[in-house]
């Protein structure tokens, strides 16, 4: 880890541990290489939380508009946020989250796009599919649980104390579903992952 994302991701993982008691499960299924880290989005909490919980450097997607402060730009920048303009959907978010993998690493990506407005896990949109079979990569489910309880939609700021904890379940390959037709592949995919995360 470069030394600001280290420090980073152990004063987090004690921010968490001690506020939340935060716990992380399946740390066994994140081998070395690229990935994507598909995980439920419940409150603004969740990239904060999976920094805390993955032992490496991890990249993140943030909006333009987050690197127009330049103290922000440089905090966020340091912590392995890429800015984007659209969603991951989008052909140019495509093409630089398509480079990080390529490159190796393990990019963030929240499935149903927006925040969810209950905490329950809503439709998840194609792209992530695209991306896993595009790139060649796999899939890691991410369950971040806890995080809307803590720092819900509708609250200026989080609740202090509770509980928290990341699930990382088994990596979904994309070559198991290589085979079938491009949009019955990304569907087929989709799916499998909508059922991890549930």
């Amino acid at each position: 880890m470069k030394p600001f994302y280290w420090l980073t991701y152990y004063s987090l993982k004690g921010f968490f541990g001690l506020f939340y008691r935060h716990k992380v499960y399946g740390l066994e299924h994140v081998k070395k290489g690229s990935g994507i880290i598909a995980a439920n989005h419940a409150s603004f909490l969740d990239p904060p939380i999976l920094c805390a919980s993955f032992p490496e450097e991890i990249y993140f997607l943030a909006r333009k508009s987050l690197f127009e402060n330049a103290f922000f730009r440089c905090l966020i920048t340091n912590l392995n946020a890429v800015p984007i303009s659209g969603s991951s959907e989008d052909i140019s978010t495509f093409k630089i989250v398509k480079q990080l993998l390529n490159e190796g690493k393990k990019v963030v990506i929240f499935p149903e796009g927006v925040r969810s407005p209950d905490g329950s896990l809503t439709s998840l949109k194609r792209g992530t599919g695209m991306l896993a079979l595009h790139a060649k990569t796999v899939i890691i489910p991410t369950y971040i649980h806890g995080s809307y309880d803590a720092f819900p939609k509708n609250r200026k700021w989080p609740v202090l104390f509770g509980r928290t904890a990341t699930v990382i379940g088994s990596p979904i390959s994309w070559k198991d579903f290589q085979q079938l037709e491009k949009k019955e592949g990304q569907e087929a995919l989709m799916h499998k992952l909508e059922q991890s995360l549930l």
